[in-house]
């Protein structure tokens, strides 16, 4: 797959492109990124997704401490998945912001990328004070000459499928609900550091994860996960009982024992198995994690 950062006319031939942030790749945005990428299979067109980095609201309301539910290395790999030919990533700045949509289209989609066709989600708003949408887009289509396709909301539960929804169900610990959203695993991705080595202490070594400090964090608790395909038990917390005070994201990977320090890890989490709890003391507490460890393997 192509990683186009400062893309070019002529690097893609009219390109079938599915536009927005996409930031967590749920299941809604798949469906936008999906139909781009069928319709380019059918048509024998590149298919490309476009992104922003860093996230628009980063830039556009710092105050409000956004955290991503994807870095950008996270969404290409998802991106990838879901079979997209190249992948256009627009440095998101002040002057982007300022920029009035149909300029924003006539620069970028027309002259530089010379699109064909673009799908973007019911809820799609850019250009100078988001006055840019899909109805916006449709009448630049028809004046520059490419096509526009609307994907309606996805619903689950009677929710829309939104991302802002999923931070939410994450921070407060409905782990199983967000997941079907996303529609895959949530991915950590961390330098293993040092920790203190309570875990080898207790029988269970752990990898210390630490990651890009805009990255949402589940809530505190136990988690079942794979690294690199290698099942674990993960936790995240400030660890009660030793009252550790700082959070951390401790990996116990089964059946491993390997030095794996300084490397990057990509941590999948699968289901929460419990939230984080004060034990008495270690021996209480290590009677725990051999519980957390059995319930694991059997999932």
């Amino acid at each position: 797959m192509k990683i186009i950062r400062h893309p070019e006319k002529g690097k893609l031939s009219r390109p079938i492109v599915a536009l927005g942030t996409f930031d967590g790749v749920h299941i809604g945005h798949k469906r936008v990124i999906e139909a781009a990428v069928r319709h380019a299979r059918r048509s024998a067109s590149h298919s490309a997704v476009i992104t922003f980095d860093p996230h628009p609201q980063e830039v556009v309301a710092p105050e409000r401490g956004l955290r991503l539910l994807t870095t950008l290395p996270e969404r290409e790999d998802l991106f990838a998945q879901l079979g997209a030919d190249a992948v256009v990533v627009s440095l998101f700045t002040r002057q982007l912001q300022n920029l009035a949509y149909p300029e924003y289209v006539r620069r970028y989609l027309v002259r530089r990328l010379g699109v064909r066709h673009v799908f973007v989600g019911y809820d799609y708003c850019f250009g100078r004070g988001r006055t840019g949408n899909p109805v916006e887009l449709k009448k630049l289509g028809e004046k520059f000459g490419f096509a526009v396709t609307v994907v309606p909301p996805v619903k689950l539960g009677g929710r829309i499928v939104k991302s802002s929804a999923i931070r939410e169900l994450l921070s407060r610990g409905d782990f199983k609900q967000a997941r079907k959203m996303l529609g895959h695993p949530y991915r950590l991705t961390g330098k293993v550091v040092r920790g203190d080595g309570r875990g080898a202490t207790l029988g269970f070594p752990t990898a210390n994860l630490k990651v890009d400090p805009r990255k949402l964090i589940p809530a505190e608790g136990v988690y079942m996960g794979y690294i690199d395909g290698k099942k674990c038990v993960v936790n995240i917390g400030s660890r009660p009982t030793f009252r550790a005070g700082k959070s951390t994201i401790e990996a116990h990977i089964l059946n491993f024992d390997k030095n794996i320090r300084g490397m990057t890890l990509r941590l999948d989490l699968f289901a929460r198995l419990r939230g984080e709890k004060q034990f008495a003391d270690a021996l209480e507490l290590a009677a725990q994690i051999k519980k957390d460890i059995v319930r694991a393997r059997g999932m």
